[in-house]
This record gives structure tokens, C-alpha cells and sequence, in this order.
């Protein structure tokens, strides 16, 4: 069977070919001079090869205006909720170009509060708290990426949409213009509310935020780390996948910290992670592990959290803050002792810092113990209590050394030796107890 390719098959196929954008070649740009002149040879009436030049001929292209737009998408959001809808504007013309960007409302509800800001790297995040109107001038075939935030109604109807119509317009001829329509549907589902150190309404932070006021402050020294336990409280009606993020700008606007800092999520088993699910009624730990840059000057900063889904919208953010203090010496070590005449591994008497005068006899035993605590205003890590047996006495095991905090190892018994408590770790204020007993030599 013979195959025919009509004309109109071949138009077609260019149609559908510019339909999906496709481009065999660069637009030519907008003030190109084309430039033509003929020439011709022949044989004069006594057979000698002649040629002719034409006049030359100048086209100059000019200026039109072409728009290439992303396509709408769509979402579930509760209401009151605010939604976030990413697009791309693309300068298909061939000069240089400035689109204006705006949006109407139709459906069975209107968006309230529709503001477009910038998104260089195309996260889907707006880069900053500016709101823009133009895309500013475009060069031929550079992009440029936009987000749209709107909030819907705190009254819309479980079910409802909305279509929100975005139109972009050419400055330099306006009768040219692009839209895509992005779809919100109500949907009454997750809600968030992010509280620190506990979980549920009377926690700190509890309620909608950023509130004014930090609810909870870390202390710590520059280049260290402090941590913030989260909890994500879902009070909705289904199970929703919360993004994780922390900035210095409370609108999230922009996702911006100091030079140098960092803040790393952990789920409750220690390991990194971007977001977090929720099951509806349910409540999930999370912790924000912030890195002060080192170096970084004495002072508070405030700091934001915030958890996001990107399928409904529905967001909290709740405001902390750390404060950087130079670090300095702060663990102190306090030893007291107490007669154990019978060695039976029992003081005698209170534990003092005097000195035993009376009933220290050899073959008696003295009870230690040692406390170490961090009276500093920022975590201490590696700490570790060593205390030499004296000399004159051997370790006394009736009753084995033991600790608050750690792992004790100690010299077999009746032998002398070093008492090493591997303690660890310190917060501001606690304290660990190392307490051991020795004999005095026969």
C-alpha cells in the first residue's frame, strides 16, 4: 500500500510541531539585517563569459512579542489555609521584553491577598518578601520564575474550587498576553500547629503563629550546636506530609539564616530529614539542630520554624531564638569524704570537705564522692571525673564505685589505682556523682 503525504498533512504537522513548541532554529532577533544580491553569468553574442551583479536589497526584521507560560496545576487546601503556585515565564519573541504578571479569581470562592514574588532557583519558594508585578526586562529566550501566593477564605465550603487565572502581558505589544489557570479545592483535612518541648494546646507556641515574642531561647557558643525539640500537631481529619524548614525571616519569604549557620532536621531515631508526616490526632517529634557559625558575636537572634505541606497548604511556623555567649570554663569539680570505720561501705558520718581527725586508723575505709557540674550557660560534652587512689590505701569494692551519669572503671580490689567516670555530656546546671571507697593500709 502506497503511502501519500498531502500538503495538508505537512501543514498540519508544522502546526502541531509549533503547538508543542518545538523549534528548528533560533529566533531570529528583532533589528537583523538581511542582506541580498543576485548575480548572473552568461555568454555575450561572441561566446565570451560575462556575469552581472544586482542591486543589494536590506530586509530589517522587526519586533514581536511572544510569550511562553507554564501551565497551571492544582490543589487541595483548607480553609484559611495559603497556597503557593509555581510558573515559568519564558521570552519567546526576538527582543529584548518586560511581562507584566497578574491573576483574577472565579469559582465558587475568590482568593484573598494574591501576590506574585520572585523564585530564581525555582524551588517554589518565594526568594523574598517583595512582591512583583513585572518580570523586568527579559532578553530573547530568557526565563523567568515566579510564585503566586494566595490565601482562601477562612469560609469556603468543603468541596468548593477555585481558579485562579494568571495572565502575563507583553510590554511591548500588549494585544499579545499568556494565562494558565491554577485550581484550589477546599478540602477539610490536616491542621498543623508546631509547639516546643511538648506536645498539644498548652505547649509553648501552641496556636497559630509566628507569634510575637520568642516561646522558647537556647543559650550556646559560636560554633557549636543546640538543639530545639519540635512537636507537629495534626488536629485534622487525615494523615498530611509536613516540610521542615528554619529562617530569620518570620514570613518565610525568604529561607535565609546568618553567614555560617545551619539548622539540620533529625526524626526521634536521630536521623536527617526534610519533612515529617502526621497521622490525623496525632502528634510527631522532631528535632531542629541549629550550628552557630564559629566566631560569631555574642547575642540573641531570632529564629523561625516552620512545617508546610505542599499538597494542602496548611503551615505553622513558631518563633525561637538562640543566644551566642563566649564559651569559658564551666564545669566545677567538688570532692567530699566520710569515715567508713567497719568498711561495711556506709559512711559513718555526713559528707564534708573537712579533714578526718578521728577513727582514720589503718585497716579503716574512707568513702569519696566527687561532683562534677557544668555551671555554664551552654552543653559541655566529654566529660570524665579520674581520681588517683592516695597513696596509703587500696580500692575498697565491698561497696562497688558507682555514678549518677556514665561508666565507671575502677582497679581490681585491694589494689591501687586510677577511678575513671566516663560522664559525657552536661547541660547548663546538672551535675553527675562519682562514689567510690578505699582502705587505709594495714
Amino acid at each position: 500500500m502506497k503511502t501519500v503525504i498531502t500538503r495538508n498533512a505537512i501543514a498540519l504537522a508544522v502546526v502541531l510541531a509549533g503547538a508543542y513548541g518545538t523549534k528548528a532554529h533560533a529566533v531570529t532577533a528583532a533589528g537583523t539585517s538581511i542582506t541580498n544580491q543576485a548575480t548572473a553569468t552568461y555568454l555575450d553574442s561572441t561566446m565570451t563569459p560575462r556575469s552581472a551583479t544586482s542591486n543589494t536589497v536590506v530586509t530589517v526584521v522587526q519586533q514581536v512579542a511572544s510569550i511562553g507560560l507554564s501551565a497551571g496545576s492544582t490543589k487541595n487546601a483548607a480553609p484559611g489555609a495559603q497556597v503557593t503556585y509555581a510558573h515559568t515565564i519564558t521570552n519567546n519573541g526576538n527582543g529584548a521584553d518586560t511581562f507584566a504578571i497578574a491573576s483574577t479569581n472565579s469559582g465558587a470562592y475568590a482568593m484573598t491577598g494574591v501576590v506574585f514574588y520572585a523564585d530564581a532557583n525555582g524551588d517554589g519558594i518565594a526568594d523574598n518578601a517583595t512582591p512583583i508585578t513585572t518580570t523586568g526586562n527579559l532578553a530573547p529566550g530568557a526565563v523567568f520564575r515566579v510564585v503566586a501566593v494566595a490565601t482562601l477564605p477562612t469560609g469556603a465550603t468543603n468541596g468548593a474550587s477555585n481558579n485562579l487565572v494568571i495572565t502575563t502581558t507583553s510590554g511591548f505589544n500588549g494585544a499579545v498576553t499568556a494565562t494558565a489557570t491554577d485550581t484550589t479545592t477546599v478540602l477539610t483535612s490536616a491542621s498543623i500547629d508546631m509547639t516546643a518541648n511538648a506536645s498539644g494546646p498548652a505547649a509553648p507556641g501552641a496556636g497559630p503563629g509566628a507569634e510575637t515574642t520568642a516561646v522558647v531561647t537556647n543559650t550556646t557558643a559560636a560554633g557549636t550546636t543546640t538543639r530545639y525539640t519540635l512537636y507537629l500537631n495534626n488536629s485534622g481529619g487525615s494523615t498530611d506530609t509536613f516540610n521542615l524548614a528554619g529562617s530569620t525571616d518570620g514570613t518565610f519569604g525568604a529561607t535565609t539564616l546568618p553567614t555560617g549557620w545551619t539548622v539540620v532536621f533529625r526524626d526521634v531515631n536521630g536521623q536527617v530529614i526534610t519533612s515529617s508526616a502526621v497521622a490525623a490526632g496525632a502528634s510527631t517529634l522532631a528535632y531542629a539542630d541549629v550550628t552557630v557559625a564559629p566566631g560569631a558575636p555574642d547575642g540573641t537572634t531570632d529564629l523561625y520554624f516552620r512545617a508546610l505541606s505542599p499538597t494542602s497548604g496548611v503551615t505553622d511556623r513558631m518563633h525561637a531564638a538562640v543566644t551566642v555567649v563566649t564559651a569559658g570554663p564551666q564545669v566545677t569539680l567538688a570532692k567530699t569524704q566520710a569515715l567508713d570505720a567497719n568498711c561495711d561501705g556506709v559512711a559513718d558520718t555526713a559528707f564534708s570537705a573537712a579533714n578526718i581527725t578521728t577513727g582514720a586508723v589503718p585497716g579503716a575505709c574512707i568513702r569519696y564522692e566527687i561532683t562534677a557540674t557544668n555551671v555554664g550557660v551552654t552543653n559541655v560534652g566529654g566529660v570524665v571525673i579520674s581520681d588517683n587512689i592516695p597513696a596509703n590505701t587500696v580500692y575498697h569494692a565491698a561497696v562497688l564505685a558507682t555514678t549518677t551519669q556514665g561508666t565507671v572503671v575502677t582497679p581490681l580490689a585491694g589494689t591501687p589505682g586510677t577511678v575513671v567516670d566516663t560522664v559525657g555530656g552536661l547541660t547548663p546546671n546538672q551535675s553527675a556523682k562519682l562514689s567510690f571507697g578505699v582502705r587505709i593500709t594495714p
